[in-house]
């Protein structure tokens, strides 16, 4: 997001729309965070009814069910990553005496969607289809949808995400994610209308407050890119404003933006 916009990307939306892509595409790739959300969602504990009861333990099971295949995909990811790193230190060791670490070709990513995740995607969506209300359900769509993504496959990213957003909850960290990733989504093939109105659904909840600053920023954006300069100028100075003594990421980018769309319209 630091990337410097000159007059002419300012007057083209098209280049807000791309800042959008590159900057705010959100992706859920930090794999402990996940497993440390998930488990703060496990229900725990007695004096529940009969329904509660096998409610609480049909998640677990699919808990369960979730944590055996993140793990396949956590080692995946992991074996690609360390490819990339290993051919990035080697590119740039110009001490060729110095050693670097050797490449496993065999575990570096194809390109190809089928070969390189086909089974742990096929294990998600199968997790989706079968508990697309429980908390085990989303997280296999956020996964599944990151990967569609990384892959350029954003229709299918979508329909992941779109098969658990209707079992989410009005507050709660996995509500926010999904929702957020789903408008990026959309923006993300330039269906900003779309992307708007899911990103509403956490600007809505008060359950969800502490995401409202980045909803609200995102839209300003797809609003700018809509040439909604009002629309988009009263979604940066509110969370200029009201995130502006906590001075968090989102207030400071709100500011840039302002700043920038005065510029825009002075030119």
């Amino acid at each position: 997001m630091s990337k410097k916009i000159s007059k002419e990307d300012l007057k083209s939306p098209d280049q807000v729309t791309k800042a959008l892509r590159e900057g705010f595409v959100w992706t859920t790739s930090h794999s402990q965070f996940i497993v440390m959300t998930i488990a703060a969602f496990i229900l725990i504990g007695g004096g529940y009814s009969v329904y509660s009861y096998f409610a609480e333990k049909k998640e677990i099971t699919m808990q369960e069910k979730y944590f055996g295949i993140e793990k396949k995909y956590t080692e995946a990811k992991r074996g690609f990553d360390d490819v990339v790193r290993a051919e990035a230190a080697a590119a740039g060791n110009k001490d060729k005496t110095k050693k670097t670490p050797a490449v496993d070709i065999s575990k570096k990513a194809t390109g190809d969607l089928e070969k390189d995740y086909g089974a742990v995607v096929a294990d998600f969506e199968t997790l989706i289809a079968e508990a697309s209300g429980a908390k085990a359900g989303q997280m296999s769509a956020l996964n599944v949808a990151e990967i569609y993504l990384s892959y350029g496959k954003t229709d299918l990213a979508i329909a992941a995400l779109e098969k658990v957003s209707k079992g989410l909850s009005s507050s709660g960290a996995i509500s926010s994610l999904v929702w957020m990733q789903l408008g990026n989504a959309y923006a993300n093939k330039n269906d900003c209308k779309i992307a708007i109105e899911k990103w509403q659904n956490i600007v809505s909840s008060k359950g969800l407050m502490f995401a409202h600053g980045e909803a609200k920023l995102r839209q300003g954006l797809c609003f700018e890119s809509l040439n909604d300069s009002a629309k988009a100028e009263q979604m940066y100075s509110e969370v200029a404003t009201k995130d502006a003594a906590a001075d968090t990421a989102s207030a400071r980018e709100a500011q840039r933006y302002l700043r920038l769309l005065k510029a825009k319209k002075n030119l």
